[in-house]
């Protein structure tokens, strides 16, 4: 199994283009996913003035990472990383 990815306009009449490279799967038997590229088209700024906006409406205390740094060292406990 292969897979290719391309962008392509769907045409009025329905017909989606597809690039010369495809036509050597002429015959086979193949399944499509369409995404809708259009709803992604946001400018960067403001995706990310989105996401900031999200991260700064969560309503969570910041974690203390030298208090966390002490306690391990207290109790030396760490867990497996490998096994």
């Amino acid at each position: 199994m292969k897979t290719y990815q391309f962008e392509s306009v769907i045409k009025e009449n329905g017909i989606i283009i597809l690039p010369n490279e495809i036509s050597k799967l002429s015959n086979h038997r193949v399944k499509l996913i369409l995404v809708d590229l259009e709803a992604f088209r946001a400018s960067p700024p403001q995706v990310f003035s989105e996401i900031t906006g999200q991260y700064a409406a969560l309503d969570e205390e910041d974690l203390d990472i030298t208090e966390i740094y002490r306690q391990r060292e207290i109790s030396h406990e760490r867990g497996i990383v490998f096994a």
